[in-house]
């Protein structure tokens, strides 16, 4: 990830935020704030069980969770109903969902939401673009994580429009999520267009060979 830089042309107005702890991503909040970010390390056990998922025939699932309802359960019923493997291997990883998701609808003080988690081995959203969401939640459990950019470095009356060519002012200035980091998105719904939603994209895999295993969540 690039550290953060004065853009040649104007100073920029901090739209980021960097989390010690998970609860600091309620930072995502503010106003002014449109990406929120938890740098992480995992331990060797969340590694493991990640690892294991990866390599097995899975390939994905999609589900709405009701946080004040055995949220563990509801987790972990999308691993066993696949019989993928084991489910003593997983633990690691659905206790690790368990708990963003738990953080997640907490932030946005909602009892339910969406959790998807998939493998990607395409380019997906190759384009720069904004969510049409109010927040996202994105951690990437393997491979390169999000790319994103200063509010600055947007041309935005190009997104949805133009190519990236034209969206971005400066490819010096990207910035990527790392394998396991945690990152909120703010978004912007059609019909609450406020000119301050994240632009990002997803990495370039597809002639790398290399595979995402992407946790989203929405709210």
């Amino acid at each position: 990830m690039l550290l953060s830089k004065l853009l040649p042309w104007t100073k920029p107005v901090e739209h980021y935020c960097y989390a010690p702890a998970l609860a600091g991503l309620a930072a995502i909040q503010q106003h002014a704030i449109n990406i929120a970010i938890h740098e992480r390390k995992p331990s060797e056990d969340l590694r493991q069980s990640v690892s294991s998922l990866v390599n097995s025939s899975f390939t994905g699932f999609e589900s709405t969770v009701d946080v004040n309802n055995e949220m563990s359960s509801q987790i972990a019923r999308n691993f066993t109903d696949k019989s993928i493997l084991a489910i003593h291997l997983l633990k690691p990883l659905f206790e690790d969902i368990e708990l963003l998701t738990y953080q997640f609808a907490a932030i946005c003080k909602v009892a339910k939401v969406r959790v998807h988690l998939k493998t990607i081995m395409n380019d997906a959203c190759r384009k720069f673009h904004i969510d049409g969401y109010d927040l996202r939640l994105l951690c990437s459990y393997t491979g390169p994580g999000t790319e994103w950019t200063y509010n600055n470095n947007v041309n935005r009356k190009y997104l949805g429009e133009g190519e990236n060519e034209q969206i971005i002012k400066d490819w010096g200035y990207i910035n990527q999520l790392n394998s396991f980091d945690v990152a909120i998105l703010k978004g912007e719904l059609p019909y609450k267009r406020t000119g301050n939603g994240i632009v990002h994209r997803s990495p370039a895999i597809e002639q790398t060979q290399v595979q995402r295993l992407l946790l989203r969540i929405d709210c």
